[in-house]
């Protein structure tokens, strides 16, 4: 009997587990190159891996669900039983998400061509420029606008961004390092007229977990599950191999600092050849 009554509660564990996890809804939005869609059609990227390597950790099924990002923020920040990465965690979003472990830290700052010849040292000087190109619903975009500019020109992606910065429609991106080189590539585009002429500061991005409907028990169980895989040795062959690659591919100087991938500093403009 006492068997029974234990098998009985390990399934009414099990099935709530089950249950929660069904509930759950993972959101990403394009990130290249730690979140893009491959050959294949698939997910991909350093990102992606990491996180479902926690899935695995948390024992979780949950599907990963590719959105523009400023869908992904709307939902993350209205709905229930929703985790996003890769948000910037910044002090407007601290009390509004649980913060499950930070994957990158970016520099991130404004990008023009050569030909720019604004002085720019703070982000109020973006002002002096006509155009400034952001995604839409981007942490960048609100820094703009909350700094009272309003030469915002905002992009559902990224993409279409960088296209707007090479065919002129705007002076500058207010975008990533590793975002300029990523596109450029993929492209196929000569941007070595493009240069940094602003560093804003560097930002960390996190999976992070909705505060609607989510109890304390499920975010401290996803963060045990994240420090266990970042403690593997499965961690440091996931981590080196994509070390390697965005150096192989992109030229990238990326390094692991504190079990984060960090974009250790911008590239040179004759690199993006």
């Amino acid at each position: 009997m006492k068997q029974g009554w234990l098998l009985a509660v390990g399934l009414m564990v099990c099935n709530l587990g089950w249950a929660r996890d069904e509930s759950l809804a993972i959101l990403t939005h394009p990130e290249p190159p730690f979140v893009f869609t491959n050959t294949q059609g698939e997910l991909d990227g350093y990102a992606v891996q990491l996180v479902r390597a926690i899935q695995e950790q948390a024992n979780s099924h949950a599907p990963i669900l590719l959105h523009p990002w400023a869908r992904v923020y709307l939902r993350a920040s209205t709905e229930p039983n929703l985790m996003v990465f890769s948000m910037v965690r910044n002090a407007d979003r601290e009390e509004n998400f649980h913060w499950i472990t930070p994957i990158t830290r970016n520099p991130h700052g404004l990008f023009a061509k050569k030909s720019t010849k604004k002085a720019i040292h703070s982000l109020t000087d973006l002002a002096a420029l006509p155009a400034v190109g952001v995604q839409r619903g981007d942490f960048r975009e609100q820094l703009m606008i909350d700094a009272g500019l309003e030469n915002i020109v905002s992009y559902t992606t990224w993409e279409q961004a960088m296209g707007a910065l090479l065919k002129d429609r705007v002076n500058a991106l207010f975008f990533s390092a590793a975002g300029i080189s990523y596109f450029c590539m993929q492209m196929q585009e000569d941007c070595s007229d493009i240069v940094n002429i602003y560093q804003h500061q560097v930002e960390t991005t996190y999976l992070a977990m909705s505060k609607h409907g989510t109890g304390l028990e499920d975010v401290r169980q996803w963060q045990a599950a994240a420090q266990r895989y970042k403690e593997s040795q499965a961690f440091r062959l996931l981590a080196d191999y994509w070390l390697n690659r965005y150096r192989q591919e992109f030229g990238f100087t990326l390094e692991l600092q504190a079990d984060t991938m960090y974009f250790a500093q911008f590239r040179e403009a004759v690199l993006w050849r």
